[in-house]
């Protein structure tokens, strides 16, 4: 895919999301390969969110991986499973005004976390 397929599917992707997200600070362990991650996230809504770190380095997941993701703020706490369906690049138009990242949609969630999630992100 080119630089500009690339840029017009990214644009495409954020003009055309199920539901409406909001910024919001959580931070997030994601479960897997045995190990933990801590993110930030800065999108968040009941169908997905958006991953990201100050840190610049490799993560042992991509487009498709599935994670399992507890998230917290300063009163609520949600658990579910996500699938990575994309990853923001430094070189990508999108990159000039966020931070690079994942977008995560959520695949798997039980009523009480979807509850808490839905809380998370009314803020």
């Amino acid at each position: 895919m080119g630089l500009e397929q690339q840029n017009r599917q990214d644009t495409d992707v954020l003009a055309n999301r199920a539901a409406k997200q909001l910024r919001v600070d959580a931070i997030v362990e994601v479960l897997g390969t045995g190990r933990e991650f801590v993110f930030r996230t800065r999108d968040i809504s009941c169908k997905g969110l958006f991953l990201y770190t100050q840190v610049a380095k490799s993560y042992p997941f991509g487009v498709g991986s599935e994670l399992t993701l507890e998230l917290y703020d300063r009163k609520d706490t949600a658990s579910c499973r996500a699938v990575v369906v994309r990853v923001v690049q430094p070189s990508s138009p999108e990159a000039k005004n966020y931070p690079t990242g994942f977008g995560l949609r959520v695949t798997r969630i039980d009523e009480g976390n979807q509850r808490a999630l839905k809380s998370m992100s009314a803020q």
